[in-house]
């Protein structure tokens, strides 16, 4: 016999697999270059506050966060990363990240932080995008031969 506790592990890992397919978009970009990770709020039934507050998170790193005029850049992305305030308060969450490094590559996860009261945040998911980059190889080849002369 199938317990309820089984059946809602199961139901949970469903919906997490739909809204990671969903909600997933497959970026290519070079070394060096600028892109911008898509993601937009302004359908979140969440968001209610004039300023809202978003975080963009690479595994268990945060890369990026801004409430209102407020931000922070992870370590590794100071002076590359943005999500311009005029362009939340329109509901445009969208990371810029400028100047693409090798290491860039990954899962990047952008979250809306609601707050419910001083001291209840409720994190909701928003958008997954995969960043693959090119030019590695070249980078790799450079430094190479930088080393050898």
């Amino acid at each position: 016999m199938i317990s309820f506790l089984q059946v809602l592990v199961l139901s949970l890992i469903i919906c997490a697999d739909f809204l990671t397919a969903q909600s997933r978009t497959n970026i290519s970009v070079t070394v060096g270059s600028t892109v911008v990770l898509p993601c937009d709020c302004r359908n979140s039934t969440e968001s209610s506050s004039q300023s809202p507050q978003i975080v963009w998170c690479i595994s268990a790193e945060t890369v990026f966060e801004r409430m209102g005029g407020d931000l922070y850049q992870g370590a590794g992305y100071e002076d590359r990363v943005d999500v311009p305030e005029d362009h939340l308060l329109k509901g445009d969450c969208s990371l810029e990240l400028k100047y693409v490094r090798p290491e860039d590559e990954g899962v990047y996860e952008s979250f809306l932080l609601v707050r419910r009261t001083a001291l209840i945040s409720k994190k909701v998911f928003l958008q997954s995008v995969v960043l693959s980059v090119k030019g590695k190889e070249i980078e790799l080849q450079s430094i190479r031969c930088a080393e050898t002369e």
